[in-house]
């Protein structure tokens, strides 16, 4: 498990487009935080989420998923590993690009969302496990933030990117919704990251 998690944290490290992905979202997510501190929260969630999806699907990408399966055969360690690696990614993204909210005296805010974000991690590790197509994730998942969290909902209810919102402003009610998404995600994602990689 240590050696898997190592490797996973070396090649997120060294693959430029990881490390370009990670800055980029936490400028955005930083620019965001100066305009206002609920809009950086969804900005870090999005960046969250996304950087998961990244890192995860590159091995689908890349065809390199088969030979981290043949180094290790216990794949639920690989989606431990791969999971431990993106909240810690999220959890530098939310910290370093919430500053500007710190500084503005949203210290309440900053925490919770700091809190809720590896939840949100583990759930685009889950998904990225799921689909492997990063392109289609992404657009489909904010494709479902826009129209249907965004418009029709107005980011309200107990939908996963509305919840991440609740619960980042302190919601208990929002971090429970975003656990039960994540929770129901991960034994899809243990079922799908034993299935055949010839398809992919």
């Amino acid at each position: 498990m240590i050696a898997v998690l190592r490797s996973e944290l070396y090649r997120t490290a060294t693959v430029r487009a990881s490390v370009l992905a990670l800055i980029g979202l936490g400028i955005v997510a930083a620019c965001a935080g100066y305009l206002s501190d609920e809009f950086w929260a969804l900005m870090a969630g999005i960046g969250t989420f996304g950087i998961a999806v990244m890192v995860t699907c590159q091995h689908y990408q890349h065809r390199t998923a088969m030979l981290l399966f043949l180094g290790e055969p216990h794949r639920l360690r690989i989606l431990a590993a791969q999971s431990m690696v993106a909240m810690a990614l999220g959890v530098v993204l939310v910290a370093v690009s919430g500053i500007a909210v710190v500084a503005s005296g949203e210290s309440d805010r900053y925490l919770a969302t700091l809190l809720v974000s590896p939840l949100l991690a583990v759930f685009g590790v889950a998904n990225a496990t799921i689909v492997r197509r990063p392109l289609w994730l992404i657009a489909g998942w904010l494709g479902w933030l826009l129209f249907v969290e965004g418009i029709l909902y107005q980011l309200e209810g107990d939908m996963i990117f509305s919840a991440f919102l609740a619960a980042a402003s302190g919601s208990t009610r929002g971090l429970l919704w975003v656990s039960i998404w994540t929770a129901a995600s991960l034994p899809i994602a243990a079922w799908s990251i034993r299935r055949d990689l010839s398809g992919d």
